[in-house]
């Protein structure tokens, strides 16, 4: 929720800026991005496209995180299930902006944690 909230902030902040200075984007830079949430964590590797997620909570749902945007020619998907398991997805991104969304799922039902973007 913290997250959520300071991200907020950040681009309300952000955006006031891009007005008063006619440029600028959001974004977690390059580089190795590192998120981590009650349900789980995700990091993200720019040297090599890995992307890993791992469980943090018994609570019978898969955390996952979904990957999309110009850098991507597709949704690219890496999800794990099972508290302390983690899974390790290689992706072949293009240089540029990813569009991220994490959520949990279970059955035909997803739960939005976060979503940002940052640079492949």
């Amino acid at each position: 929720m913290h997250k959520s909230i300071r991200r907020t902030l950040i681009a309300a902040a952000g955006l006031s800026l891009a007005f008063t200075v006619g440029a600028g984007t959001s974004s977690a830079g390059t580089g190795n991005t590192n998120e981590r949430y009650a349900q789980g964590s995700m990091s993200y590797n720019s040297a090599t496209d890995n992307v890993t997620v791992k469980d943090l909570k018994a609570d019978g749902r898969t955390f996952a995180v979904s990957l999309f945007g110009p850098a991507s020619d597709n949704v690219r998907v890496c999800k794990v299930s099972g508290k302390g398991k983690s899974k390790t997805c290689n992706f072949n991104f293009d240089s540029g902006r990813l569009n991220v969304l994490v959520f949990t799922e279970r059955g035909n039902r997803h739960w939005d944690i976060d979503e940002f973007h940052m640079d492949a």
